[in-house]
């Protein structure tokens, strides 16, 4: 209160009006703060652009006949390279201007109806040329020459302001600023109602024009508190009480010299007259302390006023309305990154506050230069002069000012207009269908001034969206000639993406290094682009250096983790994953889960969210993808496939429809544990290598192993076959284990030695030792080599004697081998009865300790099997759910759990059993066989029957299902569906088998002729 010690008698309305103006002015200023550090990123976008590469992954390992197989699946890698996105108009800068404008409009108005006449007469004179420059006619609402809105506006504002200055003197402030604040609003609410244009580019279309009053009105601010810095370094120099504490004349002149200076060497480099870079004090900075004293050098110099303003009730008000059009416009300025406007402000602060300091400068040494020199308190009387008349201080500055300004050849003239029409460009750019005009504007910027980048960007931008590349390309280039910025080469260098500009496309980003050496998105990108060379040193020397620089490091993190798994850096990638263990970032988390696949190692412990959008990125498509690739991860059914279902909806999906299709049949084939559906899965997957073409072989493959590992062995051969035809190599070698295990040794044999393009030299030796295997003799396999041994162990041990197995299985000395060999050994003995060895077998090569894997599945599966031949129920029912059984073998408990149910006499619990069972594992034959006798007894033939086709819809190729379908269909009469069952049967058996199954099913066919003759 002692700085302004008029407050306490300021009416309590205007005090609060005051308060509300200040704070916009202060808001102002942190909205230029936030664009001067945001408003560059705010219009052309700094983004990252996701990439995938493939790491392979393996699920579902097996070793059927000794050979290695698996699924074979990506785990996708995220890289992200930085670019600059579309321009994009934060239109929200634009309704903050627009609520500041009203808000100044209103201040102003209510302000020129306080004034003395003549004052008065000028206000209003100012503010219909202000309103003038809204250029409202162009909105078209009456018609394109039609003046009317404008006069409509100049009659109520214009004549509310004299009937308050003229007729009702006595208002409050307040109600006066109420006035024309509704008049505004009602205004402003009419010229959106009747604006052919949606309300936000009527908003743009006001603010973007009405840029030019505020220019200048911030050039009268700035001439306003062009010399306040110099006022206020004399208050430092001469305010203390003691005059021992004051200081001289020396210090004065010293500290203006350098402030001078400083402002001297700004405008030199910026004519041109000085080549150099020069780092003093910025030109908005000292406009920033100029700002903040004026006010108080405002209040000192009131007397050269008073004739016509008072301070605490015209002047201060007046000064706070135009800073906040100052500071809103260079904010707006700021926000839309229209940088040819920002340094016209900054030249005309340059060019108003050297002039007019040196006049001040020259003023206080000739008035009170001695008295400095005493060390008296000159502040006070500064705006009392007894030699050189204030005046002088604006003639001088203002001849200097038009000096300088003709010297720097009208920059700081030439810069606001090139700044105003990048505005225009904005506005046209968004009202116009074909933005001609805008594209007219903006070459018309950038031709006023040279270093108009935005201009250049904005050009560009408008050739991206029309697909003119060559024309994108050669604006980009004209505007780093002009001025280089890392957004130019970031830009330029996305132009050159295919493999045929990779020359072009280092280069580019090699010279934008040279210049910014420490741009982070410059070297990731830089790296990235070395990763798809041979250059892998390089990739990560400036993936390193990027890592160093960046403000994002867990970006350039996942960059690297990439780049290792992607290269086969494996030990160094699981390293780094180790490392980056901590991150958040969902890339980061993505690329480690990708690597914990591609090394099957668990699942990472902080796993990313899985995508709640129905939209996918590429990078959220990874994320996602990768999640849902660890096997044995129990899913809730209803949630997950309703969530991937509406991802498969999706219409902006289709680029990951192929891979999302077999996420969906590898969570069915994997089951949940509610909803297992394997049969799902196959159909699935059966139509997503119907429809996708070039990729058909790698899905039928996947079929094959699938069926392969639930032992239906010819269903798989067929599988392969068609993945060999569809040009999937890796097939060659499961289609020779598939047709060895199904007992087609000759398809096996003629696929491994006809083949030669076997995708490696591993896969053919495979093929061919199981080949060997199946033509080798008895006596042959004695002197074989263990790992034969086996394998004939397993094609032929159902076939032979029990004396030649035993032969072959008692040469086996590999202890690695052995338990491999005695499965078969064991199965043997239970065809032949001999209960009591094959358990002995089991537990000498199957003891509790040994490890839990798909041998020790199969050696439980034996074991239920062996206490159900022995009749040992109660130990079956007591130990079928302690055993361990993989997930092929999944349905083997619920299938002796459902015949414990039967024996029990529960045939409720035994319903659903077998219903679990069948969902579960619907290959299996025994399963089927036996819900279908239990369907049988219970009166529910026609259970049975469907049971029955379900099961051959699965697996066409079973021969003892389609017999139980053709019994059955016979005895319920269905002797057309009986007799189709038959015609199918007979190309998969012997001829003498399908004789020898119709003869027995001759009574039954006999029986249903003369039924149907009956019925006839």
């Amino acid at each position: 209160m002692k700085l302004f010690p008029f407050w306490p008698s300021v009416e309590p309305g205007r005090r609060f009006l005051y308060f509300l103006l200040t704070a916009m002015v202060l808001g102002a200023m942190a909205l230029s703060f936030y664009g001067f550090f945001k408003g560059q990123n705010l219009v052309f976008p700094l983004e990252k652009q996701a990439e995938l590469f493939p790491a392979e992954a393996h699920l579902s390992p097996s070793s059927p006949l000794l050979t290695p197989l698996r699924v074979e699946v990506n785990a996708y890698l995220v890289t992200e390279r930085y670019v600059i996105g579309d321009m994009q108009l934060p239109l929200w800068a634009t309704w903050t201007y627009f609520v500041g404008l009203v808000v100044a409009l209103t201040f102003f108005w209510t302000l020129a109806s306080t004034l003395k006449r003549m004052p008065y007469y000028g206000a209003v004179l100012l503010g219909m040329l202000w309103l003038s420059t809204f250029n409202l006619d162009l909105l078209d609402i009456f018609s394109q020459t039609s003046n009317l809105l404008l006069l409509v506006a100049l009659v109520v504002l214009g004549g509310g302001s004299f009937l308050f200055q003229a007729f009702w003197t006595q208002v409050s402030f307040l109600l006066r600023f109420l006035f024309f604040g509704v008049l505004l609003v009602l205004l402003s609410g009419a010229l959106f109602y009747f604006s052919p244009l949606p309300a936000e580019l009527t908003a743009l279309h006001v603010v973007n024009y009405s840029t030019l009053a505020s220019f200048v009105a911030s050039l009268l601010f700035m001439v306003l508190v062009a010399y306040e810095n110099l006022h206020g370094l004399l208050w430092f120099n001469t305010q203390a009480q003691q005059p021992q504490r004051r200081f001289g004349l020396v210090q004065f002149v010293l500290i203006s010299v350098l402030y001078l200076g400083n402002l001297l060497l700004l405008y030199l480099r910026q004519t041109g007259m000085l080549d150099f870079d020069f780092t003093g004090l910025d030109a908005l900075l000292v406009f920033l302390c100029s700002a903040l004293v004026g006010l108080w050098g405002l209040k000192q110099r009131q007397g050269q006023y008073l004739r016509f303003f008072r301070f605490e009730t015209e002047a201060a008000p007046l000064y706070l309305v135009l800073a906040l059009l100052t500071f809103l416009n260079l904010g707006y300025a700021f926000l839309l990154a229209n940088d040819s406007l920002v340094q016209a402000y900054r030249s005309t602060v340059i060019l108003t506050h050297l002039a007019y300091g040196v006049a001040f400068f020259i003023y206080v040494l000739v008035n009170f230069g001695p008295l400095i020199k005493q060390k008296l308190r000159v502040y006070k009387v500064v705006y009392d002069p007894r030699q050189l008349p204030y005046f002088t201080v604006y003639l001088m500055g203002t001849v200097l000012v038009v000096v300088m300004l003709l010297r720097s050849n009208y920059a700081a003239y030439l810069q606001h207009q090139a700044g105003y029409y990048n505005y225009l460009g904005d506005l046209y750019r968004q009202t116009e269908e074909s933005p001609l005009l805008a594209e007219q504007f903006y070459n018309e910027a950038s031709i006023q001034s040279r270093n108009n980048q935005r201009s250049s960007f904005s050009l560009a931008d408008l050739y991206r969206l029309g697909g003119s590349r060559t024309l994108e390309m050669n604006r980009l280039q004209e505007a780093l000639e002009r001025k280089p910025s890392p957004e130019g080469y970031l830009r330029l260098a996305s132009l050159f993406t295919s493999s045929s500009d990779l020359f072009d496309h280092l280069r580019i980003l090699q010279e934008g290094l040279k210049r910014f050496p420490e741009h982070a998105p410059l070297l990731n990108n830089l790296g990235l682009l070395y990763g798809t060379t041979s250059f892998a040193d390089s990739a990560g020397h400036y993936l390193d250096a990027a890592l160093a620089q960046s403000k994002e490091p867990e970006v350039i993190q996942a960059n690297q983790l990439s780049f290792l798994a992607s290269h086969g850096f494996t030990q160094q990638a699981k390293e780094f994953a180790q490392k980056y263990e901590a991150g958040t970032y969902g890339p980061l988390l993505t690329n480690r889960v990708a690597i914990a696949l591609a090394l099957g190692a668990p699942a990472p412990a902080n796993l990313p969210a899985l995508p709640t959008d129905s939209t996918l990125s590429t990078q959220t498509f990874a994320q996602y993808y990768n999640r849902q690739l660890f096997p044995g991860t129990k899913q809730d059914s209803t949630a997950t496939f309703s969530h991937l279902n509406r991802l498969l909806r999706q219409e902006d999906n289709q680029a990951f429809l192929d891979d999302l299709t077999l996420i969906k049949s590898m969570l069915l084939q994997q089951g949940t544990a509610s909803t297992p559906a394997p049969a799902m899965a196959k159909t699935t997957l059966e139509f997503l290598a119907a429809n996708s073409g070039g990729a058909a072989g790698y899905y039928y493959d996947i079929l094959g192993q699938w069926m392969l590992q639930s032992k239906l062995y010819p269903l798989a051969a067929e599988y392969f076959q068609k993945a060999r035809q569809a040009g999937y190599r890796d097939a060659h070698l499961h289609a020779v284990v598939a047709s060895a295990l199904a007992g087609n040794f000759s398809q096996a044999q003629q696929i491994a030695f006809s083949t030669t393009n076997f995708p490696e030299l591993w896969q053919q030796k495979a093929a061919m030792q199981v080949a060997i295997a199946t033509q080798l003799t008895p006596v042959q396999a004695v002197s074989a080599p263990d790992s034969l041994k086996v394998r004939f162990l397993q094609l032929h041990a159902a076939a032979l004697p029990l004396a030649q197995v035993e032969e072959v299985a008692n040469t086996i000395t590999t202890p690695a081998l052995a338990p491999v060999a005695a499965l078969p050994l064991v199965e043997r003995y239970l065809q032949e009865g001999n209960v009591t060895t094959a358990q002995n077998l089991l537990r000498i090569h199957f003891p509790e300790s040994f490890p839990k894997n798909l041998l020790k599945s199969q050696a439980n599966v034996l074991q239920a099997e062996l206490w159900r031949q022995t009749g040992n129920w109660q130990e079956l029912q007591a130990q079928i759910t302690k055993l361990y059984f993989a997930a092929p073998d999944a349905g083997v408990p619920l299938y002796y759990q459902a015949l414990l149910a039967q024996r029990n006499k529960n045939p409720k619990a035994a319903t659903n059993l077998y219903n679990q069972l069948l969902r579960q594992s619907p290959g299996s034959e025994e399963g089927h066989l036996a819900a279908a006798d239990f369907f049988v007894n219970l009166k529910q033939p026609m259970r049975a029957y469907n049971l029955l086709l379900e099961g051959i819809g699965y697996n066409p190729a079973s021969v003892v299902l389609r017999k139980a379908y053709v019994k059955v269909a016979l005895a319920q009469g269905l002797r057309d569906y009986a007799l189709q069952g038959l015609e199918q049967l007979e190309p998969l058996v012997s001829p003498q088998e399908y004789a020898t199954f119709k003869q027995e099913i001759e009574p039954q066919l006999k029986a249903s002729e003369a039924l149907q003759q009956e019925w006839q």
